[in-house]
């Protein structure tokens, strides 16, 4: 199950709930297509706070989004072959968004 609340300094929480129950907490970081599928990039919502105040980065969770809009499941991508070239797009389409997101800012404060 995926709620959604957006009271993370201006960013997109997410709890997900486990199979024991247990809510975990994520900033969502892209939502992303693949070879026709859908994936979505997390990272946990204290490792993300912590990473924007030192250098070593940050744990991201990347999941293949499986069902329709009204019943979306993540599921965790097994195969490592195909899970290093999912991390290599969203790496790819997460540069391409920061650099557009820098660049609107620039462009906004030029005038």
């Amino acid at each position: 199950m995926i709620e959604e609340s957006n009271n993370y300094d201006d960013d997109t929480l997410v709890e997900l709930v486990d199979e024991d129950g247990n809510t975990l907490k994520f900033e969502h970081l892209m939502t992303f297509e693949y070879k026709g599928e859908w994936y979505i990039a997390l990272a946990p919502a204290d490792e993300a706070a912590e990473a924007e105040n030192d250098d070593e980065g940050e744990e991201i969770a990347i999941y293949h989004i499986v069902g329709d809009e009204d019943n979306e499941e993540l599921e965790t991508i097994e195969d490592d072959e195909l899970l290093d070239e999912v991390f290599a797009e969203f790496c790819n389409q997460y540069e391409d968004f920061e650099d557009a997101d820098e660049a609107a800012e620039l462009d906004g404060g030029e005038e």
